[in-house]
C-alpha cells in the first residue's frame, strides 16, 4: 500500500461553512455584538440592512451545519488528546507534496484554490484535519499478535522493490526539435531552463521535466524501453503517441524483496489503515459515544 493508498481522508473543502464558523464565534460570551447588533451592514434605497439581520440570515441557513463542524471538530480533538494522538508532520508533508503534484504543481494548486473560492491557509488546515483523522482511525485499530506480519505475507507484492528508473523527460512536437534540445543539453545547457522553455508536458515543465522513479509498466512502451536502457548520466530520444522525448537517466534501482523486519513500522501502520473505519463511519462512532448537549435553536429572520 503506497502514499496514495493510505491518504484517503480528503474533507470536502466548504469556505461558506469555514465563514459561518469565523462569524459565529462573534457571539462568544464578552464580545461586542449585542452593541453592534443595530450596525447597518448595507442599504437598498435608503433602507438598512442591519448586522443582526446579516448574521441571523447566517445562522438560519447555515448555523446547523457551522454548529456541526464545531461538535465534530472538539470531538475529534477531544480524541486526539485522549489517545496521545498529534499530526505526523513528516507524513503530512508527503501528503502535501502529492496533493500539489496531482493537481500539476503549484500553479496548477493555486489554480484550483482560485475556481474552489478557498484559502491556501484554509486548503491546508482542511488536510491537516483530515489526516488526523486517519491516524486517529488508525490508532484505534487492535492489532492482535501475528497478524501484522500475516498481512505482510498477503501482501508482500506491494512492498518488494521494483527495477525502477530515475528519470526527467522533455516533451516536443518534432524529432527536429527533441536533436536540437538533445544538442543543448549535450553542451552543457541547463536541463531546469530547457524544460521551462521547450517542454509541452505541463505537469513536469516547470518542475525540469521530472518524473521521478518509474518501474516497468507504468508509462508508453516506446518510452519505458529508452528510459531502462539508456547508461545513468546520458541522454536519448524517442517518439511516443504524445509525441518526441528528450529523456535523461539519473539514477536505477535493482528489484529487490522486502525483509519483514525491516519494514515493521511501515506494514503495520498500512495494516491499520486497512483494518480502520472510513472519515465518515469513524465520527458517527465517535458522535455516538459522546454526550453531545445542544442548546442552539435558530433565532427568527423576517424579511
Amino acid at each position: 500500500m503506497n502514499h496514495t493508498e493510505r491518504m484517503t481522508f480528503l474533507k470536502k473543502i466548504n469556505v461558506v461553512l469555514l465563514l459561518v464558523i469565523l462569524t459565529l464565534s462573534l457571539f462568544a460570551p464578552g464580545t461586542l455584538l449585542a452593541e453592534q447588533g443595530s450596525e447597518v451592514v448595507a442599504t437598498v434605497n435608503g433602507v438598512a440592512i442591519t448586522r443582526d439581520q446579516f448574521y441571523t440570515l447566517l445562522e438560519n441557513q447555515y448555523g446547523f451545519f457551522a454548529l456541526q463542524e464545531l461538535v465534530q471538530d472538539e470531538i475529534i480533538r477531544q480524541r486526539a488528546e485522549q489517545l496521545g494522538v498529534t499530526l505526523d508532520e513528516e507524513e503530512f508533508g508527503e501528503l502535501l507534496d502529492m496533493v500539489i503534484a496531482q493537481l500539476g504543481g503549484m500553479q496548477g494548486l493555486y489554480m484550483f484554490l482560485m475556481q474552489n473560492n478557498v484559502s491556501e491557509e484554509a486548503f491546508i488546515a482542511q488536510l491537516k484535519w483530515n489526516m488526523l483523522i486517519g491516524q486517529l482511525a488508525r490508532a484505534e485499530v487492535e492489532v492482535e499478535e501475528g497478524a501484522v506480519e500475516a498481512f505482510f505475507q498477503e501482501n508482500r507484492s506491494s512492498y518488494d522493490q521494483p527495477e525502477t528508473v530515475e528519470v526527467s523527460h522533455i516533451l516536443v512536437d518534432t524529432e527536429e526539435e527533441a536533436n536540437e534540445v538533445l544538442e543543448l543539453l549535450k553542451d552543457g545547457g541547463d536541463l531546469i531552463t530547457l524544460a521551462e522553455e521547450y517542454s509541452l508536458d505541463p505537469g513536469t515543465a516547470q518542475q525540469g521535466g521530472y518524473l521521478g522513479h518509474i518501474q516497468r509498466g507504468l508509462t508508453v512502451e516506446e518510452f519505458e524501453e529508452m528510459a531502462f536502457a539508456l547508461p545513468v548520466g546520458e541522454y536519448g530520444i524517442t517518439e511516443s503517441q504524445y509525441g518526441w522525448h528528450v529523456i535523461i537517466v539519473h539514477a536505477k534501482n535493482e528489484a529487490k524483496e522486502a525483509v519483514f523486519a525491516d519494514l515493521a513500522e511501515e506494514v503495520e501502520r498500512d495494516y491499520r489503515g486497512s483494518k480502520a473505519l472510513d472519515l465518515e463511519s469513524y465520527l458517527y462512532l465517535l458522535e455516538q459515544e459522546s454526550d453531545i448537549q445542544v442548546q442552539w435553536e435558530p433565532k427568527e429572520y423576517a424579511n
